[in-house]
């Protein structure tokens, strides 16, 4: 929609009072629409003329002279709050949806390269529930960044290096497990998830277990050929099943490039430190101090040699630069890692990469669930945490019930079930703001009525519906826009108007909840208006249904940059 913000700072400047740019930055939108759509107070003016701000705001409402598309300016004690046609809105509104369709909103190309690094699981280990978190953000963010102009590299960073593998390596081995390159492969990743529980228990009774692994990874890492065989398989069969799980939630990827691809870039990088006297031996490991900046030292190789996390990502830093030369790259990894990532983001800085100031980490909080009697955060390591499949799976049960009692003879109800399951799920998540922790509840999530995923899903099959009943499309020369000024109708039209600039506002924030809480807004707004404004058999008929179609084009676009599947019956 054409926002009227410089049109009317022009014309109020044209009134002597204001200073164009100043008026600008004043200009606001209330709150409450019947105070207007724009408004800018008077205050600052009562110095300069002499007068009262109410006043001042009174004469210039009887002077100025209204940009088109603006009904009427009303000055109300001090402010002057400018009303849009209705006739206006629904015509610019609607005619701009029915032309660029789903992509109504989005922004042109602004020749940037964002990079997305999100999900980014652990390999020898299966999804557990709350690896939604950043697999979703990350997946909503990457569609959002695309609709606001960027070209988006979007990166699963696999965690399938370091010191988990020799764990994996000593469990698989002092079970006595084939190693028959049949056996290998056919392995699964359940079977992997139950050697690290087994891990996680019997280095409890062993301590020495810990060294095993670390020894086992220095192994691994200096390229012994049995071990890189052995790890071969446990990545290749988390692969499959990851792939899998991808797949069923509509999650993808530009390049799997895990911890191990940059292998043989990390000497490199050791290089470069040493050349700039970076690096720095304390207590017989290399370190590179960062006291200047109140950060405690980053540990950048251990004292047998094999190198961390923090040196992995320096590698990945400077490839992806290189690679892509990206304007942002975001890592979307949990709170909890905000100190790791400070480390990383400055030795770069120390390195000399500029680009380190346009590197960001986006942070979110954790999934809680209830576990004797207290919200608590599984882990997959001790075995006690939901598996992600498991949690898809009974949210499809739980939303087959649902169709099995409302619509038996629905087809692929199976899938859709499925897939409203695993929306309900994603809404959740992405509903409040991404820094808080989501405190998990089946009954909440999967509710059709609130601030939920199956609540903004019926919105759209029930316009869905009506647009099939109807049983035709109304183009734009039959719409009477004067049918369109209802209260219900300017009410839904002001709403999918916002659509740009909602996308904007969630890429500033890289905030995926900006276009949740729309949704519920368009749902909303779209439930009231069907309730009020009887579509199929009114005089109004055709200017309704069009104003159907249009609200459809926008939920369903706003769904899918969300994650969520934009279901069209249940």
């Amino acid at each position: 929609m054409n926002s009227f913000n410089a049109e009317i700072a022009k014309a109020l400047a044209a009134t002597g009072a204001f200073d164009e740019e100043a008026a600008l930055k004043l200009i606001s939108v209330p709150p409450d629409t019947s105070h207007g759509n724009y408004t800018i107070p008077c205050f600052s003016l009562a110095k300069t003329l002499r007068k009262a701000p109410k006043l001042i705001a009174e004469d210039l409402a009887a002077k100025v002279q209204l940009p088109a598309g603006l009904s009427k300016v009303e000055a109300v004690n001090g402010y002057l709050n400018f009303f849009i046609d209705r006739g206006f809105l629904a015509k610019s509104t609607l005619d701009e949806i029915a032309a660029k369709g789903l992509e109504y909103g989005h922004a042109a190309s602004n020749g940037k390269v964002v990079c997305i690094d999100y999900s980014s699981p652990n390999i020898g280990k299966e999804l557990a529930f709350h690896h939604l978190r950043s697999t979703m953000i990350g997946n909503s963010l990457a569609r959002i960044y695309k609709a606001a102009g960027y070209k988006v590299e979007r990166i699963n960073h696999l965690g399938d290096w370091g010191t988990a593998f020799g764990k994996l390596i000593v469990m698989y081995l002092r079970e006595k497990l084939p190693t028959d390159e049949a056996t290998l492969n056919a392995l699964t990743v359940k079977e992997l998830n139950i050697l690290y529980a087994s891990f996680s228990k019997a280095s409890k009774e062993e301590p020495g277990l810990e060294d095993e692994a670390r020894a086992a990874f220095t192994k691994l890492e200096q390229g012994d050929e049995f071990y890189r065989k052995l790890w071969t398989a446990f990545r290749a069969a988390t692969l499959k099943e990851l792939m899998r799980i991808y797949d069923m939630m509509g999650v993808g990827f530009d390049h799997y490039t895990g911890e191990s691809f940059f292998e043989d870039k990390i000497p490199a990088v050791l290089d470069e430190l040493r050349e700039k006297n970076l690096l720095v031996n304390s207590q017989e490991r290399d370190v590179v101090m960062l006291d200047e900046f109140d950060l405690n030292p980053c540990l950048i190789r251990k004292s047998d040699g094999s190198t961390l996390y923090a040196t992995r990502d320096l590698a990945a830093a400077i490839y992806r630069k290189k690679e892509y030369n990206f304007d942002k790259c975001l890592y979307v990894v949990d709170l909890g890692q905000a100190l790791h990532f400070k480390q990383v983001f400055h030795v770069l800085k120390k390195m000399g990469r500029e680009w380190y100031k346009d590197m960001y980490h986006i942070p979110f909080g954790v999934i809680l669930q209830m576990v004797d009697g207290k919200w608590e955060k599984g882990k997959t390591r001790t075995g006690t945490a939901s598996l992600l499949r498991d949690v898809i799976e009974a949210a499809q049960k739980k939303i087959l019930e649902f169709i099995d009692e409302k619509n038996p003879g629905l087809e692929n109800k199976e899938l859709i079930a499925r897939q409203i399951g695993i929306s309900a799920l994603t809404f959740n998540d992405l509903k409040n703001s991404r820094l808080k922790d989501v405190r998990f509840d089946w009954d909440a999530v999967m509710s059709f009525e609130g601030d939920t995923g199956p609540y903004v899903q019926n919105a759209h099959v029930r316009l869905c519906s009506i647009m099939r009943k109807a049983g035709y499309t109304v183009p734009v020369a039959d719409v009477d826009y004067a049918q369109l000024t209802d209260d219900a109708a300017y009410s839904l039209i002001n709403i999918l108007a916002k659509k740009g600039e909602k996308i904007l506002a969630a890429v500033k924030d890289d905030e995926p909840s900006v276009l949740a809480q729309y949704a519920l807004e368009i749902a909303e707004a779209a439930h009231k208006f069907i309730h009020e404004d009887r579509v199929l058999g009114s005089a109004e008929e055709k200017s309704r249904l069009f104003l159907v179609q249009s609200t459809q084009i926008v939920l369903e676009n706003v769904l899918d940059l969300l994650g969520l599947f934009p279901i069209r019956q249940m």
